[in-house]
């Protein structure tokens, strides 16, 4: 299967990144790096069985937060926005990690119930109300993190590696919460610290 990166044109994703700055495509070194990390996940999923080509827009966000978001972006399977320091500062295995939970956004359905609640939002009003949708999202991501775990076992010779490696992510996240840039952190979104007790919790249960 071949991969065909399009560059992402507008910062419309409504994924887990919380800043939008000026997108940009990925340089080369930066494609290969994505593409490393992202290629055996797409095949592990069969997201894109039985196509030719996965068309995947891809876009750079120039920010030295660790942060990406996944999102609708037709006629492509999907849309994939990367800050550059994910890509500077996560080590391969925490790459494909992160990248992981964004294919569970994707492979879960969560962009037609996010389609959704917008529309219900927009018909009511309150705190009440704000809360419940927040509650919807903060699933979701325990959700994606949980799905990414079993994808990653079921890569070639990943049998046992999806609770280490979110693991490694999430406490690396964890401690990014200390720098500069986190007080934009989305109100919808659990806490990695709490992504990662949930985490702890799944794979304690695992044999």
């Amino acid at each position: 299967m071949r991969f065909l990166w399009v560059l992402v044109l507008s910062a419309v994703i409504a994924g887990c990144a919380s800043a939008r700055p000026q997108l940009r495509g990925p340089g080369e070194a930066e494609r290969t790096q994505i593409d490393q990390a992202l290629a055996p996940l797409i095949a592990a999923s069969a997201i894109c069985q039985g196509q030719e080509r996965c068309p995947i827009g891809v876009g750079v966000i120039q920010l030295r937060r660790i942060d990406m978001a996944v999102g609708p972006h037709p006629p492509n399977k999907f849309g994939l926005t990367i800050t550059s320091g994910a890509l500077k500062d996560l080590p391969p295995s925490e790459l494909q990690a992160a990248l992981a939970h964004e294919l569970g956004h994707v492979q879960l359905g969560h962009f037609d119930t996010r389609a959704e609640r917008r529309q219900a939002r927009a018909g009511e009003g309150g705190e009440d109300a704000l809360r419940r949708h927040r509650v919807y999202d903060r699933e979701e991501e325990f959700a994606a993190d949980r799905y990414a775990v079993e994808l990653l076992d079921r890569l070639p010779g990943g049998r046992g590696r999806g609770c280490p490696d979110m693991l490694l992510l999430l406490e690396h996240l964890d401690l990014e919460m200390t720098a500069p840039g986190w007080s934009n952190w989305l109100s919808t979104h659990p806490t990695p610290t709490a992504r990662l007790q949930a985490i702890q919790s799944e794979c304690g249960k695992k044999p």
